[in-house]
């Protein structure tokens, strides 16, 4: 079995503390890196009330993305 990586993961102002593979923590910190900023960008162009509806949007946009590329594969 892999030796895990413990990390902490900043997202919106929270910490998470992962255990990761040593392979997945440059993907996973420029995830966190992605989704802050895209729910900085959100904040500054939207009227939002607490950080879970800006959650919720990033979400949505992720998922958005995701779903729009796997139409494009199939």
């Amino acid at each position: 079995m892999d030796d895990l990586l413990k990390i902490k993961v900043t997202i919106a102002d929270r910490v998470y503390p992962m255990s990761i593979s040593a392979s997945q923590e440059a993907s996973l910190r420029s995830s966190a890196t992605k989704i802050n900023a895209t729910i900085k960008k959100l904040e500054e162009n939207y009227a939002v009330r607490d950080k879970q509806d800006v959650l919720a949007m990033c979400a949505l946009q992720y998922a958005a993305k995701l779903e729009q590329n796997d139409n494009n594969i199939s």
